[in-house]
């Protein structure tokens, strides 16, 4: 392949995994139009709150080890500026948990036990240096059948390729994100707005922001864009499911099936 050829490659790879990307991101959006469509009881909001807590808190029981790990690798195995990254993400998770547990208290008009705060616990990637017990919640379904996509994903892929490929994926494309930071409706939407914007400000671009870099790294014919678009596409229909089951399920099935579509 020459040097032309390649880069025309990449550069429809890239299209084609940003176009995916940006058609879930809208199919994500709608969920949350969707929702406030309808009138809902602070319960139900309270609900959706946890929900997405749990994945924002996730992985917590590994956290220490592995900020230890590496820092123990520091310069050696491991980058200084992976080492930051790690630790910059995993701080703004920690945030965006502390602001929607704010936030579902608010709503709940009392403090919340640590077990209905903690209780939607849920990976929201598959690690297979990880325990299942750790990883899968079983009243999730959905965000179970998304870890079981990156399963299949690692054996398939690998599992360097894999996480590369799913990380483009972070956040659905971010468009439920994006949409709830635009609501303008009443106090608990106001409120829900300004805790999604700062969840936008330290996530919008983190998944397509990564395209280019993995395109570059992965991608050197055809039959390995079409596996990893396949895939991409696959990954992010598991992950529209798993929001439209945090919000409780605004969308029916043939809907998230029309949306899936090219």
């Amino acid at each position: 392949m020459t040097e032309v050829e390649a880069q025309t490659l990449q550069e429809r790879a890239a299209r084609t995994l940003r176009g995916i990307v940006e058609k879930y991101s809208h199919a994500e959006a709608e969920v949350v139009r969707v929702y406030f469509d309808s009138p809902h009881t602070a319960e139900e909001h309270v609900e959706v709150l946890l929900k997405q807590i749990g994945r924002e808190i996730q992985g917590r029981q590994r956290l220490g080890p592995t900020i230890t790990s590496m820092a123990d690798r520091l310069e050696r195995s491991v980058d200084r500026h992976e080492y930051a990254e790690f630790l910059r993400e995993s701080t703004e998770e920690v945030e965006h948990y502390v602001a929607l547990a704010d936030l579902a208290e608010w709503v709940a008009g009392r403090e919340l036990e640590p077990e209905r705060l903690l209780g939607y616990e849920v990976m929201a990637r598959y690690n297979p240096n990880a325990p299942d017990a750790e990883q899968y919640n079983p009243r999730l379904p959905e965000a179970g059948r998304n870890l079981d996509v990156g399963r299949d994903m690692v054996q398939a892929l690998g599992y360097d390729r894999a996480f590369a490929l799913m990380h483009c994926a972070e956040g659905g494309g971010g468009g439920a994100f994006a949409e709830c930071a635009k609501l303008r409706g009443d106090e608990f939407q106001q409120r829900l707005a300004t805790a999604m914007r700062k969840i936008v400000h330290d996530e919008m671009g983190h998944g397509p922001g990564r395209i280019d870099g993995y395109v570059r790294a992965w991608i050197h014919d055809e039959a390995e864009l079409e596996q990893d678009a396949r895939w991409l596409d696959a990954f992010m229909l598991a992950h529209l499911r798993v929001r439209n089951e945090i919000w409780g399920y605004p969308l029916s099935e043939q809907r998230i099936a029309d949306l899936s579509r090219p």
